[in-house]
């Protein structure tokens, strides 16, 4: 009667784990893509929270009929339309101090986030 061997050659044994490997960078590749693209749109979202909070303000402030102005990123954090000591970027981890350029054009109000303060407050 012959025995017949169970065990994994070395072979069988290297397959699997480039297999494996494969298979795990496949999965490393496309999870770091999904973290990447979640973390853009955060900061688009943080971006349209601020441009918010400035629709807020200039709504409350009342006086800005039919002009042009800018408000900073600081300023709405100081008057409390923004929470916290600071706005972080998701994406970059770097405090946002820019600012949002509000414009009026055919009769409405337009908010748009810039990297740089502005110089008019």
């Amino acid at each position: 009667m012959i025995m017949k061997n169970k065990a994994f050659t070395l072979v069988e044994l290297l397959a699997v784990l480039v297999i494996l490997a494969v298979l795990l960078t496949l999965v490393v590749v496309s999870v770091g893509k999904i973290i990447s693209n979640s973390q853009s749109d955060l900061s688009e979202q943080q971006k349209r929270n601020i441009e918010l909070a400035a629709e807020a303000y200039n709504i409350d402030r009342g006086d800005l009929d039919s002009i042009d102005a800018c408000v900073n990123v600081s300023t709405l954090i100081n008057l409390g339309y923004l929470e916290g000591s600071k706005v972080v970027d998701p994406a970059t981890k770097q405090e946002m101090t820019g600012s949002v350029r509000i414009t009026y054009a055919s009769n409405q109000y337009t908010y748009k986030y810039q990297e740089q303060s502005c110089s008019n407050e």
